[in-house]
């Protein structure tokens, strides 16, 4: 009876986590120490999902996924759908992630990732509103790396 208690507590908990706040993903300031435990839980996620033909159907990551223009609804089904899949608790865990960081860390990176391109191509002069230019200046100083994770997430 306590094991079968434990084990439903234990699910109970991720979902306990709250939605996405109205500004919480537009503060959001891409960290170093995120970045590496976003690394980590990134090459997990990518392999899992490679062993699960359900996600070649219906991949994590799509274009709809990153780029709908609504930030919100989108990190709420995103970070759902993280959070939800048994595929991917392992990656979590290891990682010392949450779903709910890793939703926040990747949207805000996708949008700093663009930004950066836009101002560095010099089809922008500055950074535009909605993405913190502290993040622009962290995917200009981890370029290199932040594309091989995007790559092995089949995000490119």
């Amino acid at each position: 009876m306590w094991i079968a208690l434990a084990v439903s507590l234990l699910a109970a908990v991720p979902s306990a986590q709250s939605e996405f706040g109205v500004t919480e993903i537009a503060e959001y300031r891409l960290a170093d120490d995120v970045f590496v435990r976003f690394e980590r839980a990134s090459r997990l996620i990518a392999a899992a999902t490679r062993k699960d033909e359900r996600f070649a159907r219906d991949p994590l990551f799509t274009k709809d996924t990153l780029l709908s223009g609504d930030v919100l609804p989108m990190a709420i089904a995103l970070e759902a759908r993280l959070r939800n899949e048994p595929a991917l608790a392992g990656a979590f865990f290891a990682a010392d992630l949450t779903s709910h960081e890793y939703t926040k860390f990747v949207l805000a990176l996708v949008a700093a990732r663009f930004a950066h391109g836009f101002v560095k191509s010099g089809v922008l002069r500055s950074v535009p509103p909605g993405v913190h230019a502290d993040n622009v200046k962290f995917v200009d100083g981890h370029l290199p790396d932040i594309e091989a994770v995007m790559k092995t997430l089949g995000v490119e």
